[in-house]
């Protein structure tokens, strides 16, 4: 008599939790900003992308931090990123061979970095996006204007009054609520249970206004990990603003926080929920 051996159900995958590190990059004030006046809309603040040995050490991670993806706001702009290069994967390199200086696809003009196994780069399959999603605030027809020449009235409801919209522009309110839009959305597409490989953070079409989109293909995190590191390249204010949303506060909170200008901050999101790692720091 055979026994003929029962089958055993087949298990279905569990979905992994994919954890966040968005790595929030400050730029320079605009000079309109340090003069009193409005900045013009088209103004545009830098941002230095940190080269050498210590690129982006930061204590909070074991290891430099490996770039998935890149967010630049539309008024903003970063040197450095020309001279980003991935970071070798040490399982792929044989053994008695030197690392070698890939192309970035999605990254202009991509060019030899400093040897060093602990610079902080982008992986291969990083795509760098621009997104009008997080600009600075909209001050509509009051931009390029000097602070002086605004009507004492006015200029006491721009400066006191959270709910006052310039003609044409949008509140602190209304900021504010744009900025936490952008990381709510994208913590429910991008962070509830999804497969390593599939995210995109930019919650952005390359005008920054539409459905998810970025230049290129989809980046994917690095293999053997649910983690994916975003660098996102913005002005103070919006991170202040992140970090205000992160925290639960209202614009009365951002006015305490003091983000400089060309500061690194660091936020992580795990299992639901967004955590301030580290703010502010030079």
């Amino acid at each position: 008599m055979s026994l003929i051996p029962t089958p055993t159900p087949s298990r279905s995958a569990v979905p992994q939790t994919q954890t966040i590190r968005l790595v929030c990059l400050t730029t320079t004030l605009p000079d309109a900003a340090k003069q009193g006046r409005i900045p013009p809309r088209e103004a545009k603040t830098a941002a230095r992308y940190p080269t050498g040995a210590e690129g982006f050490t930061l204590p909070q991670l074991r290891k430099p931090p490996r770039f998935t993806q890149i967010i630049l706001a539309e008024d903003c702009t970063c040197e450095g990123l020309d001279t980003a290069r991935p970071l070798p994967d040490p399982d792929a390199i044989p053994a008695g061979r030197a690392p070698q200086s890939a192309r970035q696809p999605h990254m202009p003009q991509a060019k030899d970095a400093p040897e060093s196994p602990d610079f902080s780069t982008v992986s291969a399959e990083c795509g760098l996006t621009h997104t009008a999603s997080l600009k600075d605030r909209n001050y509509g027809t009051w931009h390029g204007q000097a602070l002086r020449a605004l009507p004492p009235e006015a200029l006491n409801a721009l400066l006191h009054d959270p709910d006052f919209a310039p003609p044409e522009g949008e509140s602190l309110n209304q900021f504010h609520a744009r900025i936490g839009a952008w990381l709510t959305t994208a913590s429910q597409e991008e962070m509830a249970e999804v497969e390593p490989g599939s995210g995109n953070l930019s919650n952005s079409s390359p005008s920054g206004t539409g459905p998810a989109a970025s230049s290129g293909k989809q980046p994917r995190t690095p293999s053997g990990t649910s983690a994916l590191t975003v660098l996102l390249i913005a002005r103070p204010a919006v991170v202040r603003a992140l970090a205000t949303h992160i925290l639960q506060g209202g614009v009365d909170m951002a006015t305490r926080l003091d983000i400089a200008p060309e500061t690194t901050s660091l936020f992580t999101h795990h299992a639901g929920n967004w955590r301030v790692r580290m703010l502010g720091v030079p």
